[in-house]
């Protein structure tokens, strides 16, 4: 008996330094692409937020290997506009994934436009890829201190690249 206490003790200590010890990592969004190689198409907006989104799309396959692109042919969708409600930007799955996934991403202008001041470009930029990250199945906010794209509180004049944090999350999920 005496010989299982000592074995358990040391274990149940090792356990723990183990459990609190691991770095945090992004809560997984379930609502993302099956791979990293997917299309969407643009809607309803010009060249100038078509650009945007080519941008986004860069930013990310440069850092995480991916493929994403636009095709015209494309059931996943983008687009912006001036909506009345106070977000940034939208991202919405639409099917089961593995399956049938899709997406909408809209990018709210008024809003962007009210709270960037001269640095507009740069929120539209940060907001954009920060979208497609959730199609990279990350969440918002996740519960690390390191630096995130993904975070609501990021500046998003000058956070509009995936961070480390974010591309190693990429990383593990897929």
């Amino acid at each position: 008996m005496r010989l299982r206490r000592l074995l358990v003790v040391p274990l149940a200590v090792t356990g723990l330094i183990a459990a609190t010890g691991v770095p945090a990592q992004a809560t997984y969004y379930s609502g993302g692409m099956p791979s990293r190689t997917f299309n969407y198409k643009t809607v309803g907006i010009n060249s100038t937020w078509v650009a945007f989104y080519d941008t986004g799309n860069i930013r990310w396959n440069q850092r995480v290997n991916s493929h994403i692109g636009r095709s015209t042919s494309a059931a996943a969708d983008a687009t912006a506009g001036s909506y009345s409600q106070s977000w940034y930007g939208q991202y919405t799955p639409h099917g089961v994934r593995g399956v049938n996934r899709t997406f909408s991403i809209k990018v709210n202008s008024r809003t962007l436009q009210a709270s960037a001041g001269s640095n507009y470009t740069a929120w539209i930029t940060s907001t954009v890829t920060h979208e497609i990250g959730h199609a990279l199945s990350l969440d918002d906010n996740p519960n690390t201190t390191q630096a995130s794209l993904m975070k609501h509180s990021r500046n998003r004049t000058t956070s509009q690249l995936p961070t480390a944090y974010d591309i190693s999350e990429v990383e593990r999920i897929y």
